[in-house]
């Protein structure tokens, strides 16, 4: 069962994008309505759930009053924030040729979503479709892509280029109308998708200024280079969560499912079809966790415990054990056992 999902490279330009528009108290309440802190931010080669990015966006959103952030953050946007993908993309020698790249490699940095093409007579249509997932603030992303879309074409045809309309789904003649006077064109309701409307006719335009790099870019190094492997299974959803969320405090299971934008039974459903439950799984990420603190710092074994989700010491000795064949006291004295072994050979 594939989830939507978002690169952290995006996430964590969202929230800097937010922080200079809002107050930093309220951006954190729309992280923490959302089941996120800003510990993600370190992790840029992480995924967070779709839903959970259209939450916090819709939540800054009502705070502050403003309808269209989600458009506002998209024109503040700097698509170089995508890192290695931004110059596969840009790099093209053609506009056509980057569409193209962006439609191919989008699963690096929204797994779960896809970029369509729908051609007029006079023009292309470029939309970005997450299948129809109806989640609070999914709007905002919705006008946010536009302006993101949009940036490929700024790129090929000078920062003054418009294009000559845009498509969003059903919204509010009011709402409509001040789209329009942000974006300084034609905006279409009512739209399946997202999307950004360009000529045929500039389709052949050259790159002005291909990005430059060290490394022959292609689509099958570019996961490589980006050192992301994009989740689509259920399991590594919950993986990526878990994963992301350890250094403040292990979720669980009801708080993932809202992650996922999902009840918990649908959750408990889709991990049974893949032959795991969630406490396997996080066993298997808490224990993952412990090994690491227990490896790299000298936090108390009480500590550790307690990072690591666990009521007491006692139970997380056990849990410990049970996955490792040691204790975590003896698992901690045998690497420092190995690593003065090593020293003592290395002389």
């Amino acid at each position: 069962m594939q989830r939507k999902l978002v690169n952290c490279l995006e996430f964590g330009h969202v929230v800097s994008i937010l922080d200079g528009i809002a107050s930093r108290a309220t951006v954190n309440k729309g992280l923490e309505a959302a089941g996120l802190d800003r510990s993600l931010l370190k992790g840029g080669t992480a995924f967070i759930p779709y839903a959970a990015e259209a939450v916090l966006v819709e939540t800054v959103a009502r705070a502050i009053g403003d309808r269209h952030l989600g458009a506002r953050v998209g024109m503040k946007f700097q698509y170089s924030a995508y890192s290695v993908y931004a110059s596969y993309v840009l790099s093209a020698p053609d506009l056509a040729s980057a569409l193209e790249r962006g439609r191919r490699a989008l699963y690096l940095i929204h797994p779960g979503s896809e970029i369509l093409f729908r051609q007029t007579e006079t023009h292309l249509v470029v939309g970005r479709d997450t299948k129809g997932l109806s989640v609070i603030g999914h709007r905002h992303l919705d006008e946010g892509a536009l302006f993101v879309i949009a940036q490929v074409g700024h790129h090929f045809l000078g920062q003054d280029w418009v294009p000559d309309w845009y498509e969003i789904p059903a919204s509010p003649p009011d709402s409509v109308r001040e789209l329009e006077e942000l974006a300084g064109t034609k905006i279409y309701a009512n739209a399946h998708v997202p999307g950004v409307a360009i000529r045929l006719s500039d389709l052949a335009t050259v790159n002005p200024a291909p990005l430059q790099s060290d490394v022959a870019l292609s689509l099958e190094s570019l996961a490589a280079l980006m050192n992301v492997a994009p989740k689509q299974t259920m399991k590594e959803a919950v993986v990526e969560i878990l994963q992301s969320l350890m250094d403040s405090g292990t979720p669980d299971e009801n708080s993932v499912a809202k992650l996922l934008a999902i009840g918990p039974r649908s959750l408990q459903r889709a991990l049974r079809a893949e032959g795991v439950s969630f406490r396997e799984i996080r066993t298997q990420v808490t224990i993952g966790y412990a090994r690491t603190m227990l490896a790299k710092t000298d936090v108390s074994l009480k500590d550790v415990a307690k990072k690591a989700g666990y009521s007491d010491e006692r139970s997380f000795r056990r849990a410990f054990k049970a996955a490792t064949g040691q204790s975590p006291s003896l698992f901690r004295a045998s690497l420092k056992t190995g690593a003065a072994e090593f020293s003592q050979t290395d002389q």
